[in-house]
């Protein structure tokens, strides 16, 4: 909201989105952000991924608004409800969206219906809360899956473009693990750099004596 705003005093034609789960809904600053992007006329698009929990908590307990969409109601912005797993019309509903903020419109609340088919974590065990039917019903409405499907059926896609997707996607996958993998060089220097314009003298105080205890620890070393 804050860069959207920012945007909108320069004169830019920038449209923030931003994205939250269905429990970030629950959060406080969730509500301001909402609050003066309506306000303020500010050209951003909130877009809440409801997937139906909060790790454990299920909506239910999160909320007693017939969706979260309604919500947008009580900021004086619009509220859309769509299909998180049908691509074609969340490509559609979020354009239209930015295309009215861009306007000048002001912001929009765009609530996406999906599903997180694995546990949140390694460390949760999802079946405490909810049961196998219930995952393998959504299974069965995998968004890429039905994209893959309407594509084939209008002869836009075809195995070899599939396969071709399937492996710049492991390939860009592969390509990401790696280098977050690797570990730059940390220089612990600057820890106090862009602390302060100018820095102060317990600042310097405190450089000085880490730059004195590397330097022993290196010689100590050698």
């Amino acid at each position: 909201m804050g860069l959207a705003h920012a945007a909108r005093l320069k004169g830019d034609d920038v449209v923030a989105l931003a994205m939250v789960g269905d429990g970030g809904t629950s959060e406080g600053d969730f509500h301001e952000a909402l609050n003066f992007a309506a306000v303020w006329r500010a050209p951003v698009v909130f877009l809440v991924q409801n997937n139906g929990f909060a790790i454990s908590v299920p909506l239910a307990k999160q909320t007693a608004a017939p969706s979260l969409a309604h919500k947008a109601v009580g900021y004086g912005m619009p509220g859309r409800l769509v299909d998180g797993n049908d691509a074609a019309a969340v490509h559609e509903v979020l354009a239209d969206a930015v295309r009215h903020a861009r306007a000048g419109g002001g912001p929009t609340l765009v609530e996406a219906i999906t599903y997180r088919v694995d546990a949140h974590t390694n460390a949760d065990d999802a079946t405490r809360y909810r049961g196998d039917a219930e995952v393998e019903t959504w299974r069965g409405h995998d968004p890429i899956d039905l994209l893959e499907h309407e594509l084939t059926a209008r002869g836009l896609l075809d195995e070899e473009t599939k396969q071709a997707a399937r492996d710049a996607a492991e390939t860009m996958a592969a390509d990401l693990r790696a280098r977050m993998n690797q570990d730059a060089p940390l220089d612990p220097m600057e820890l106090f750099a862009h602390v302060y314009a100018e820095p102060t003298t317990q600042l310097r105080e405190q450089r000085a004596l880490l730059q004195a205890e590397i330097e022993a620890e290196q010689g100590g070393t050698h």
